[in-house]
């Protein structure tokens, strides 16, 4: 295994610590797999930058090579184009970038790992010892992954991002009524909520409320109360003891089984494994 840059010199990571890899990306010549690490969170600014690193893996795949991706590597694999028709993912919060940069790509939100004709992509930075260790049963065998699960405390059990997602609550719009609406939401979703009411409180037509909330939060007024009280019921699940009729009732439902199963639909687990997973 080698590692490399665009022109074989040191890179600076985010954190401060330099790398030094061991060749630059002309000096390799035939290679079975390529790895694309994560860019942290400022992929997007710097995208334009690494234009040269989207045209070299082009060539390489051209070659024969399999190319794989660590979250917001994907953007690099993508840029020149190898992603599209394929399946792909990368971190949940850059996912809805992705898709409106890359609608030609088959987006799985859910999945950690994506395997499509030699093109992998991981979501998170945990999500990279995921893929590694697909990486080693496809190029190695099941055993030797498995020992290496065994030996490294890795779950290989399929694992979805869903239950890592935080919802967000579009704010940096124009619209400063609707952004009244939403801060009285936020103080307000444990109570029963009627948005005729709602509209005719802000001077609102009901129909021209819909409208413009959806066009400023990219969300209906029922959506929205909806997640904000899926992401209350979280919060509580992980930092109280209170059970689940209990918080049920104090984020505005009253049918708490009713509620149990939105929140799986929503979350991806149960309230009881959520709390297990993320309560410290």
């Amino acid at each position: 295994m080698e590692t490399a840059s665009f022109d074989g010199g040191p890179v600076q990571c985010t954190g401060g610590v330099t790398l030094t890899p061991s060749k630059a990306l002309d000096d390799i010549g035939q290679t079975d797999l390529i790895i694309v690490p994560g860019f942290m969170f400022n992929i997007l600014p710097v995208l334009h930058t690494l234009q040269p690193y989207s045209d070299w893996l082009k060539t390489k795949a051209e070659q024969g090579a399999n190319v794989a991706s660590i979250c917001t590597g994907a953007f690099v694999v993508a840029e020149a184009g190898l992603l599209d028709g394929r399946l792909a993912t990368t971190h949940w919060m850059f996912l809805r970038q992705f898709q409106r940069r890359y609608p030609q790509v088959i987006i799985k939100d859910d999945y950690t790992v994506t395997d499509d004709q030699g093109f992998y992509c991981s979501g998170g930075a945990s999500s990279a010892i995921d893929l590694l260790i697909y990486l080693i049963r496809c190029f190695g065998s099941p055993e030797l992954a498995s020992e290496c699960s065994r030996k490294l405390l890795v779950d290989t059990s399929r694992r979805t991002q869903t239950p890592y997602v935080q919802y967000n609550f579009k704010r940096n719009h124009e619209d400063q009524e609707i952004l009244q609406v939403q801060e009285w939401l936020e103080q307000n979703y444990h109570q029963d909520i009627v948005f005729d009411d709602v509209a005719v409180l802000f001077n609102f037509g009901v129909r021209n409320f819909i409208r413009r909330f959806k066009n400023a939060t990219g969300d209906t007024p029922n959506q929205y109360l909806q997640n904000l009280r899926i992401e209350r019921a979280k919060f509580l699940l992980e930092t109280t003891k209170n059970n689940f009729d209990q918080i049920t009732y104090q984020i505005g439902y009253e049918d708490s089984n009713s509620f149990r199963r939105l929140f799986k639909t929503r979350v991806g687990i149960g309230p009881a494994d959520y709390r297990k997973k993320f309560q410290f």
